[in-house]
C-alpha cells in the first residue's frame, strides 16, 4: 500500500473490492474466433461465410475484411448473429477479374478486445466443387461494403459485381 498525505491509499483495495462486489470482470478476455476457412468459390455468386464467435461479455461487432489477392487495401461487410453463427456475404467477384480473395474475420466485444483469424485465401474459379454460397440467395439481405481507406474512393472495386451492392467510402 502506498501514502497519500499520511494516510494509507485504499484505492487499490476499494477497487477490488467493488469488483468483486460488483461482479465486474477484472481482465477483460477478447473474443474467441473460430472459422472454418473456404478454399475456393465461384465468380457472379456472393461468397456466403460464417464464424463462431463467443465472448465473456456480449460481441459488438463481427466483421468479414476482404480484398482482391494483392491489392492495398480491405474493405469489410458486417456478419450478422443467425442463431448458431455469424454470417455475412461478401460481394460476388467477377468472372476473369479476381483469381483469389484474401479475408479474415474480426470480433471486438463490449469491452473493445478484439480477436481475428489468420488471413485465408479463397480460389475463383468455375471448378470450386463446394462454393460456400447462401443457398437462399433470393433472403441474402443486401451487400453493404465498407471502404478502410480514403484512398480505396466512392465505389466498389472492379474485382466485384456491383449489382445489390451499396459501397461505404471513408468519410473525410
Amino acid at each position: 500500500m502506498r501514502r497519500a498525505g499520511g494516510r494509507v491509499a485504499a484505492a487499490p483495495a476499494l477497487a477490488m473490492a467493488l469488483t468483486l462486489a460488483l461482479g465486474v470482470r477484472a481482465v477483460a478476455e477478447p473474443p474467441s474466433v473460430e472459422h472454418q476457412p473456404s478454399p475456393c468459390t465461384v465468380p457472379e455468386k456472393p461468397p456466403h461465410l460464417c464464424a463462431s464467435i463467443t465472448d465473456d461479455g456480449q460481441v459488438a461487432a463481427a466483421r468479414i475484411y476482404f480484398r482482391p489477392a494483392g491489392e492495398k487495401f480491405y474493405s469489410f461487410v458486417d456478419m450478422a448473429f443467425g442463431g448458431l453463427s455469424f454470417c455475412g456475404n461478401l460481394p460476388a467477384p467477377r468472372e476473369g477479374k479476381v483469381q483469389t480473395i484474401e479475408y479474415y474475420v474480426q470480433a471486438v466485444d463490449d469491452q473493445f478486445e478484439s480477436q481475428r483469424t489468420s488471413t485465408f485465401n479463397m480460389a475463383v474459379g468455375a471448378d470450386c466443387e463446394f462454393p460456400p454460397i447462401d443457398k437462399d440467395a433470393k433472403a441474402a439481405p443486401a451487400i453493404v461494403v465498407h471502404a478502410t481507406n480514403q484512398k480505396q474512393g466512392k465505389k466498389l472495386p472492379d474485382e466485384f459485381v456491383q449489382n445489390g451492392v451499396s459501397f461505404v467510402p471513408v468519410a473525410h
